[in-house]
């Protein structure tokens, strides 16, 4: 048996006609008939009942009918995916980036990565670094670049660059100097990022360093997007711990004030990351290699 015998099959069977199957199917119909009688003799029963108004199925026959839908199906959706997997060995890759680069710098880097290899299709999908880590599992993604320590067994981490934690005020905030003291900071009304976050993770960590928790901050709410918590604290709803590579552009016009905690260091890393197990496509190669190029910072 073969899938060109469950065609012919599911043809007559729904047009409960040999002659209707053979035209639809540009064969003759001693031929369609020839196919069906080699599966009743395969399987030493009759799948067709012949009638004056056409074919039937046999208790059999609805048995095989069934199966042969799902072989079918189960075929057209292989072929489809693995169209879609030849697709992006061939020509696409998709990069998976926490909310703190992806929304950045990152789409710079990808233009000119796009300028040495104009034929590469490039998507960026942007999500925090939990859900990134998920899609580089589910094979979702080829490659991602995410803030903060990766200590995963299964993938492998490499530090492409370095930035640090910073707490952004509204422009006309009364504070002095550059940075605030830990108390000081700690009664500040926070707006946090959500549960998965790297920036969130990391501090969370500093912060156990120093013997405090995050239930100890002035959390007025949680916001999963940078933009929406730099739009947030500009109009003086709070303050934040963000990236400084985030908050480049505000900090240059002066529509947010960036200061330092003092006793809280907040440095972190960017990786590029991927599974161990994963034999990487040429695209995520060349991205690879491009971004770990040490002569050059792939961050505009």
């Amino acid at each position: 048996m073969d899938n060109f015998q469950l065609e012919i099959f599911c043809a007559v069977t729904r047009l409960r006609s040999f002659s209707k199957a053979a035209k639809m199917l540009h064969m003759s119909q001693p031929a369609v008939s020839t196919h069906i009688k080699n599966l009743e003799e395969y399987y030493r029963g009759q799948l067709f009942e012949r009638t004056p108004h056409g074919v039937c199925l046999t208790k059999a026959g609805e048995t095989f009918y069934a199966y042969a839908q799902r072989i079918m199906d189960l075929q057209n959706e292989m072929e489809t995916e693995l169209e879609k997997v030849l697709l992006r060995e061939n020509n696409q890759l998709v990069v998976g980036a926490s909310t703190s680069i992806g929304n950045v710098a990152l789409p710079c880097s990808i233009y000119f990565f796009k300028e040495r290899y104009p034929e590469l299709t490039v998507r960026l999908d942007i999500a925090n670094s939990v859900e990134i880590i998920r899609k580089l599992y589910a094979d979702e993604v080829d490659i991602g670049v995410l803030e903060g320590d990766v200590v995963i067994p299964e993938l492998a981490a490499i530090p492409v660059t370095s930035d640090e934690l910073v707490l952004i005020l509204p422009a006309d905030h009364p504070c002095r100097g550059e940075s605030l003291s830990l108390e000081e900071f700690l009664q500040l009304p926070l707006i946090l990022r959500e549960e998965g976050s790297g920036s969130r993770r990391i501090l969370a960590n500093v912060l156990e360093l120093q013997g405090h928790s995050l239930p100890e901050l002035n959390v007025v709410t949680e916001m999963g997007s940078i933009d929406a918590i730099k739009n947030a604290v500009a109009a003086g709803l709070g303050s934040a711990v963000v990236p400084r590579l985030s908050v480049r552009k505000e900090s240059e016009a002066h529509t947010l004030r960036v200061l330092t905690v003092s006793g809280l260091p907040m440095s972190l890393t960017y990786y590029v990351v991927y599974p161990v197990h994963k034999s990487l496509s040429t695209a995520a190669k060349r991205f690879l290699s491009f971004v770990t190029d040490a002569d050059k910072n792939f961050l505009c």
